[in-house]
C-alpha cells in the first residue's frame, strides 16, 4: 500500500534543508502536499539519494530541532500552517513573549479586501473587532484569509467570552485573540477552560481552517498542543483592577492589554485621561504585569500617542482603528488642499 505523504511531512524534509525527497516509491500525495512541493521547490525522487541544501529561512525558522533533525508533525515554533501568510513565518506566540514594540490598528470594515489592504501597510498586526462591528465568524475567516499574502499577524476580539467564540475564533485560524470584559477570576478559569486542549481545558479538535481543513491535525498528536494559543486578556474593568494580582498568574496568557476608555467609564470618568485616578491605575497595572513577567499593550488614540507609550514602557499599541485613521488623513488633507479656509 502506498504512503500518503501530506503537507507536514514536505515541511519536515524543508526544515531539515532537504531539496529533493529520496523514497523507495512514489507516494500518494495530498492537494496541500503538491501545492508546498511547488512553492518551496522541493521534488520527490524515486530510487535516488537526497540532496540536502540548507534551505534559506528569511526568519530564522525552518531550520529543523536543536540537532538539525527534521521533526515530523511537531507542533511549537517550527510548526507551519495555511493560516501563515508565508511557509517560514514565526508563530505569533515567538513574537508576543519577545522583546520587541508591536503596534497594530483595529479593523472595523467586515471585508477581507481590507485587511488585505491594510496588512501591507506595516502594521506588525491587525484586530480584527467583532466585538463593536457586525462580523459573525464567517465574515472574520475570509477576513483572515485576506491577511495570508501579507506579513502582517490577525488578532480578532471577539464579542463576550463564551465558548462559541473562543474554540471558534481559534479554529479559523486568529493568531490571538483579545478578550473583552475579563472581570474576575471566573472569567479567567472559563477563558482557560475555552481556549485550551485537554488537558488543561475542555477545547474540542476538528478539521477546521487552524490544521488545514484536516491535513495537520496529526500535529495535536505530539508537542504542546497550546503553544500557538494566543490570548491576550483586556483589564477594561474596576473589578480586573481590583482583583490584578491574581489575574496576573495566569499561566495560559501572555500578554494583557488596557483599554483605557472602558476603564474610565467603569471608574466613572468617563473621556478624562489625564485624570490621576486612571493615569495612576494605568501606570499600577504596568508595573504589576512586569513583576509578574507579563508584556502589556494599550490603546492609542493616534500615532504620537502610540510612541509615547511605547517609549514609556509599554509593549504593544493598537492604534485606532482603520476607519479612524482613515478620517484623521481625509480631514488634514482637505484642510491642507482647502488652505485653511474652512
Amino acid at each position: 500500500m502506498q504512503d500518503i505523504f501530506t503537507r507536514d511531512d514536505v515541511l519536515a524534509y524543508h526544515r531539515k534543508g532537504v531539496v529533493k525527497i529520496s523514497m523507495d516509491e512514489m507516494p500518494i500525495l495530498t492537494d496541500l502536499a503538491r501545492e508546498a512541493l511547488n512553492s518551496l521547490q522541493m521534488e520527490i525522487v524515486v530510487g535516488k539519494a537526497p540532496v540536502a541544501n540548507q534551505a534559506p529561512a528569511a526568519d530564522g525558522y525552518g531550520a529543523g530541532d536543536a540537532s538539525g533533525a527534521a521533526v515530523p508533525n511537531a507542533v511549537g515554533p517550527t510548526a507551519q500552517k495555511l493560516t501563515a501568510p508565508t511557509l517560514n513565518k514565526k508563530p505569533f506566540r515567538d513574537v508576543i513573549c519577545s522583546n520587541q514594540k508591536l503596534v497594530g490598528t483595529f479593523i472595523g470594515t467586515p471585508h477581507p479586501v481590507m485587511t488585505e489592504f491594510v496588512g501591507h501597510m506595516g502594521f506588525d498586526f491587525v484586530c480584527i473587532d467583532a466585538e463593536h462591528n457586525a462580523m459573525h465568524l464567517e465574515t472574520v475567516q475570509k477576513m483572515l484569509q485576506g491577511l495570508k499574502a501579507t506579513p502582517t499577524y490577525g488578532m480578532v476580539r471577539i464579542p463576550t467570552l463564551s465558548y462559541e467564540y473562543v474554540s471558534g475564533a481559534l479554529d479559523i485560524g486568529a493568531d490571538a485573540l483579545l478578550i473583552p470584559q475579563i472581570r474576575t477570576m471566573d472569567d479567567i478559569a472559563r477563558l482557560k477552560e475555552f481556549s485550551q486542549y485537554p488537558p488543561i481545558g475542555r477545547r474540542g479538535c476538528g478539521p477546521s481552517r487552524l490544521w488545514d481543513y484536516g491535513d495537520s491535525i496529526g500535529q495535536l498528536a505530539a508537542g504542546d498542543i497550546n503553544y500557538t494559543t494566543n490570548i491576550v486578556a483586556q483589564l477594561e474593568t474596576v473589578q480586573a483592577v481590583e482583583q490584578i494580582d491574581e489575574i496576573v498568574k495566569s499561566d495560559f496568557i501572555d500578554m494583557f492589554f488596557i483599554g483605557p476608555g472602558d476603564l474610565s467609564m467603569d471608574m466613572g470618568i468617563f473621556g478624562q485621561f489625564s485624570n490621576p485616578k486612571l493615569t495612576d491605575t494605568i501606570k499600577m497595572l504596568r508595573q504589576t504585569t512586569a513583576a509578574a513577567g507579563k508584556r502589556l499593550g494599550l490603546f492609542a488614540g493616534n500615532f504620537e500617542a502610540a510612541s509615547n507609550w511605547l517609549n514609556s514602557g509599554f509593549d504593544m499599541v493598537i492604534v485606532n482603528s482603520e476607519l479612524a485613521i482613515l478620517s484623521g488623513a481625509v480631514a488634514a488633507g482637505l484642510k491642507k488642499a482647502r488652505g485653511d479656509q474652512r
